[in-house]
Order: structure tokens, then C-alpha cells, then sequence
């Protein structure tokens, strides 16, 4: 009987649907849901060719396809509600059967669908192999010319700090043409200062540059722009431009030098944006150069997003501004919408250098680093040549394989003596394996090249202090803690550590606490002012400390288990409140990788004097001085002067 019961229900219910189907076939509903959306999306595409060529802004074709889009709900109820009858539009259910003549209206709007594809099809192929301009270059053909877009010159000092950037942007729109492959502005940089045009080109591997001049005439600015050929080995096309301002004029630029080039022209950089976004775009960008971590930076990127929030390019750059902040300021906030906006800009443009190069950082910075390679790999195919992504790639076997990352960085030195990113990786490299005067060595020749830049300095001071060099890295941190200018608690930090293994611990206590108002979710400041309210006050006044440390450490390894910097904290920290569960599992994390490290032993050594073993902290320091810890920060700790070990 239950057998009969469901089968019968079904019957009625396949019933019920076999009736309401032959009801909207009959209605037209189903013929005018699908002439209704062929037509839209007809609409759709001439709109998107019409609202081009008049430089419409985004808003209004989203405006467009949204009003289609609930166009469609309405239209399928009206053709189901009314009826086209020979006495006008009436309501379905007033209409007499017999009267009815929706089969006819049936018959004309088979043939209005019919008609849409019609106009489709020729439309596309219109587009496809009439209007394809005769001449135009086949990307497929092997006809990439090669170019280097050497900086600008700028003549005034007025205006330098708003046109750095604008060769740049020249060469950002001659890579939007399949037609040519540009040289990296780190290749470019790294150029001998009186390279000559020919040496330059063949230094680079490239057929042409494209160099300019900038200057103010008239109250106007004004460009001039010259394209040298190597082969020819003189300047072969010469342009002069007003306006050098407007992003017009930057356009005209890519376009003329393409046509002298190839003969075909190049697309403006607005065709794949907003215009107003990519202005502000090139704000932010021509910002960074000044200072790239600025308030005002984020801001413009920001903006830039807003208003087009599809372009790529502007969220790259601001995944990127978020996980080099994550890295400095370890804010977990920072990390997540990095990520957020990371992968919505590979979403959009997986195929843009600038994308997979942020995706590398991001994925570097999670501890995903086979994940981080295969993206900065990715974006060097895209972008053959660029520095930036090949000492990426070499910094990711920092940890794999440090011989073969130590070559391919004197490699990249070695061709580009002038770039300090190569410099900055392989100290990094010497500094985690206790080579700290060879990394001492390397961020000196970071600090000829970038004189102004704090970060260097604290970088070079950190490695000083490891090195033993505690009145140099004094000397030079003082001046930066007492500047108003500079907020980094890293700054303070440092200075605090000279002062700690000095045995100021007051002193250090001070300036870690103002480290941790600079950068307040940084578990390393809370551990170290933890270090020094310990052998200042004592283990109970330094225990709520350690606590905020642990929880701080927590969050970041739960964005990067393999953070070395917040596990070592975490377990020194842990040995300190006495938590020996939490110490054992985390020191045996780190001695399975980082057991060669010797600021790994270091910490073994703190940790261990910590918990009462005296005996294991004058082995875990003997390892630490034998990988070549400084002998004067070992004597100088009272952890483990209090173990009475020696060297």
C-alpha cells in the first residue's frame, strides 16, 4: 500500500509539472524569457563598444547589465500574467480560449530570436575579419621587438617629485602590446651611470630605448622623447609633447613609439579600466617612490579601488603594501585582507606579473614557500628580466637549498652591482647562518646605495648587534629613536637590546614599551620587555607579559606555522611561565628544523635557565657559540652567565 501511495504521488506531482510546462509554453513565457535575453546581450555588447569610444566610466555599463538583469524576472512574469490578443494586451485570464492567439505571437517571436543571433553573429563576424586592421601583427608571429625605457630627465626641481614616475608609466603601456617585451626598471637601475646608449642596450638585451626629457616652458610642461636603435646605433625618431601632465600625453607616447617600432598601435591604458582609477593609480605609485609604507600610499590605492574595483594592477599593489606592512608590524588584520585582496586580483588578471608577484609575497609570508616559488617563477615568464622576481626566487631556498640561493645572489649581484634588493637577501641568508660579519659586509653596501632609508639602518644595526659591534649599532640607532620622523618599533627594539646586555634592563624595559605603542601585536618586543621585567622585578611581575607574548605568537603562527621567529618566542616565553607541555612541543619543532641555527641554541640556552637546567643551558650555548653566536652577547646574557658557562 506505502508502494502504491508514493508512486501515486509522484504520478501527480510529475502530472501537476507536465501541466505548468505545456501552461508557459503556451503563454510564450519560456519564447520570451529567451528573446528578452538574446536581447540583452546584444545590448550588452554594443553598449560595451559604445560607452568605450565615448570614455564612459565603469558605473554606467554595471548600471546597464543590472537593469537587464532584473529586466528578466519582470518580463517572465508579464508574459505569464498578460496576453497579446487582437483586441490589445488583456489579462491572461480574462481571455476567451477560443480568442486566443499566443501560437502566433509564438511564430513571431521564434523569428525576432532568430533575427537577434542574426545580427550577433554578423556583428561578431564584423569584428573578427572585417574591421582587424590589414598589416595588424598575429601575436602568434615571432615579431617581438625588444625595448628598455631608461628614467626621464627632469630639468626642473619643482616638478621632480610629481614625474619620477612617468617613464614608468610609458613602459606599463608599451606592455599591454603583445608586440613588445620591455627590460625591468630593476635591470634598468642597476645600470652604470654613464652607461652609453649602445653599452645600455646591450647590457639589457634590447634592440631599442626610449629615453625623454622633462621640463617647465610658459607655465607649461613640457616632454620630449627620443628612441635610439642599436642596430642602426643612432637615435632614429624624435617627438616633441605639451602637456606632459596629462595622462593623454603619456598615452600618445606608448601609441607613436609602437607605430614607429611595428607599425600597429597600441592599446591606451585605459581600454582594460576606469580611467579616473588608473590616474590615481599612478598617484599612488609616483607616492611610493617617495616612501613606499606612507599613510597616503594605502590610501590612494584605496581610492583607486573604489573607484574601479576591478583593476588588478591597483589591488596587487595594495596586497602587497598589507603583507610588506604584515612583515614589519606582524598586524594578523594586515595579513587577512592581503590575502583577501590578493586573490581577487588573481581572480580578475592571473596573467599580470605585478599579481603573481604579490600572490609569491603573500604565500611567502603564510610560509607556503614551494607555493611562493612557483609564483615568483610565474611572473618572471611573464616578465622575463625582472630582478625583483628573480632574488624572490632565490630567497625562496633560503632554507631548501642555501648553497644554491647563496650563488644565484652573487649571480644577480654580480650582473646588477647597483641594485640593493640581492644585497638585503643574501645578508638575511648570512645572518641566519651566524655569518653575521659577511652580513654586516652586505647591508653596508645596502646603506651606500640607500643613504636615506631607516629601514636599512635598523637592518644594518641588527645585524651589527650580532656581529658584537654594540657601539657602532649604538652610534647610529640613538639619533633614530630620539628623531620625531622615525616611528619604528624596531628602532627602539634594538637600541633596547644594547641596553639589556649592557645591563640597563630599566632602560631596556622603557624603549621595549615604546616599541610595543609603535607596533602593538609584535610578540618579539612583548618577550624581550618580558627578558628584561624578569632580571629587573622578578619572575612574577614578568609572567603576564610572557603571556601576551604566547597569545600574540599564536596568531601569527596560525598564518605560518614555520615562523622561526614565533616559535622561538613562543617557547622561550612558554619556559618562562613554566608551561613545559607548550616549551617541549615547540622546542622539538625547532630543533627538527632549525637545529643548525644558532639563534635557535640561543634560545634553548635562555629557555633552559628559565626551567632550572643549568646543565643544558651551557650545552645549548656551547652549540650556539660553535655555529658562531657572538661570544660577547653570550657573556653579556645573564641567563646564561647564571649557568656559569664559558667560551
Amino acid at each position: 500500500m506505502l508502494y502504491f501511495l508514493v508512486f501515486a504521488t509522484y504520478d501527480a506531482s510529475m502530472s501537476r509539472l507536465t501541466r505548468l510546462v505545456a501552461e508557459l509554453r503556451r503563454r510564450n513565457v519560456i519564447r520570451a524569457g529567451v528573446a528578452y535575453t538574446v536581447l540583452a546581450w546584444l545590448l550588452v555588447q554594443v553598449a560595451d563598444i559604445l560607452l568605450e569610444t565615448f570614455g564612459a566610466p565603469p558605473w554606467v555599463m554595471r548600471s546597464l547589465v543590472m537593469a537587464l538583469a532584473l529586466g528578466l524576472p519582470v518580463t517572465l512574469v508579464l508574459a505569464w500574467v498578460f496576453e497579446l490578443t487582437t483586441r490589445g494586451i488583456q489579462r491572461t485570464e480574462d481571455v476567451i480560449p477560443e480568442e486566443s492567439i499566443t501560437y502566433v505571437t509564438g511564430r513571431k517571436l521564434n523569428y525576432v530570436i532568430i533575427g537577434i543571433l542574426s545580427v550577433a553573429v554578423t556583428m561578431f563576424a564584423l569584428d573578427r575579419f572585417v574591421f582587424l586592421k590589414p598589416g595588424g601583427v598575429d601575436p602568434g608571429t615571432d615579431s617581438v621587438v625588444s625595448v628598455g625605457v631608461l628614467p626621464f630627465s627632469i630639468e626642473s626641481r619643482q616638478i621632480a617629485p610629481f614625474f619620477g614616475q612617468l617613464s614608468s608609466d610609458v613602459a606599463r603601456l608599451l606592455q599591454r602590446s603583445s608586440m613588445i617585451r620591455t627590460a625591468s626598471e630593476d635591470a634598468i637601475k642597476a645600470l652604470p651611470v654613464d652607461a652609453s646608449f649602445i653599452d645600455a642596450a646591450t647590457q639589457l638585451g634590447v634592440r631599442y630605448l626610449i629615453y625623454g626629457v622633462i621640463g617647465k616652458a610658459a607655465g607649461a610642461i613640457q616632454l620630449k622623447v627620443s628612441l635610439f636603435d642599436r642596430e642602426a646605433g643612432e637615435v632614429v625618431w624624435e617627438r616633441d609633447y605639451e602637456d606632459a601632465h596629462l595622462q593623454q600625453t603619456t598615452n600618445a607616447v606608448a601609441s607613436e613609439v609602437l607605430l614607429e617600432i611595428h607599425g600597429g598601435p597600441v592599446a591606451p591604458a585605459t581600454a582594460g579600466g576606469d580611467p579616473e582609477a588608473y590616474a590615481i593609480y599612478l598617484r599612488a605609485k609616483q607616492q611610493a617612490a617617495l616612501d613606499p609604507s606612507s599613510d597616503e600610499v594605502e590610501a590612494l590605492y584605496r581610492e583607486a579601488i573604489d573607484t574601479d574595483p576591478r583593476f588588478a594592477p591597483a589591488l596587487a599593489s595594495l596586497c602587497e603594501f598589507l603583507s610588506r606592512r604584515f612583515g614589519s608590524k606582524r598586524t594578523t588584520a594586515d595579513f587577512e585582507e592581503a590575502e583577501r585582496v590578493c586573490h581577487r586580483a588573481w581572480t580578475i588578471d592571473s596573467q599580470s606579473p605585478v599579481v603573481q608577484y604579490a600572490l609569491g609575497s603573500l604565500y611567502e609570508d603564510s610560509g607556503q614557500v614551494e607555493k611562493a616559488r612557483d609564483a615568483f617563477m610565474a611572473s618572471l615568464q611573464i616578465n622575463p628580466g625582472a630582478l625583483q622576481a628573480q632574488v624572490a626566487v632565490a630567497e625562496s631556498w633560503h632554507e631548501d637549498d642555501p648553497e644554491l640561493a647563496e650563488q644565484l645572489l652573487k649571480r644577480i649581484i654580480e650582473q646588477h652591482p647597483g641594485s640593493p634588493a640581492a644585497y638585503m637577501s643574501l645578508q638575511y641568508l648570512y645572518f641566519k647562518q651566524g655569518r653575521y660579519a659577511e652580513a654586516v659586509e652586505e647591508m653596508l653596501w645596502v646603506a651606500r646605495l640607500l643613504p636615506q632609508d631607516e629601514g636599512i639602518k635598523f637592518r644594518l644595526s641588527s645585524t651589527m648587534i650580532l656581529a658584537g659591534q654594540f657601539v657602532e649599532a649604538k652610534a647610529m640607532l640613538i639619533p633614530l629613536v630620539d628623531s620625531d620622523e622615525v616611528e619604528m618599533g624596531s628602532i627602539n627594539s634594538n637600541l633596547a637590546t644594547i641596553m639589556f646586555f649592557e645591563g640597563d634592563y630599566a632602560g631596556a624595559a622603557e624603549l621595549y614599551q615604546d616599541a610595543i605603542v609603535l607596533e602593538p601585536e609584535d610578540p618579539i618586543y612583548y618577550r624581550n620587555l618580558g627578558d628584561a621585567i624578569w632580571h629587573l622585578e622578578g619572575p612574577d611581575e614578568a609572567e603576564p607579559i610572557f603571556l601576551e607574548s604566547i597569545r600574540l605568537a599564536k596568531r601569527q603562527l596560525a598564518i605560518n606555522p614555520d615562523d622561526s621567529y614565533a616559535l622561538s618566542t613562543l617557547m622561550v616565553a612558554s619556559a618562562s611561565v613554566g608551561d613545559l607541555e607548550a616549551y617541549e612541543k615547540t622546542r622539538q619543532k625547532i630543533l627538527d628544523q632549525w637545529a643548525g641555527d644558532p639563534q635557535s641554541q640561543y634560545d634553548f640556552a635562555v629557555s633552559a635557565s628559565r626551567l632550572g637546567d643549568m646543565n643544558a643551558t651551557r650545552e645549548s650555548a656551547q652549540r650556539a657559540y660553535e655555529l658562531g653566536y657572538p661570544v660577547a652577547l653570550l657573556e653579556a646574557d645573564p641567563d646564561i652567565s647564571a649557568a656559569g658557562a664559558s667560551f
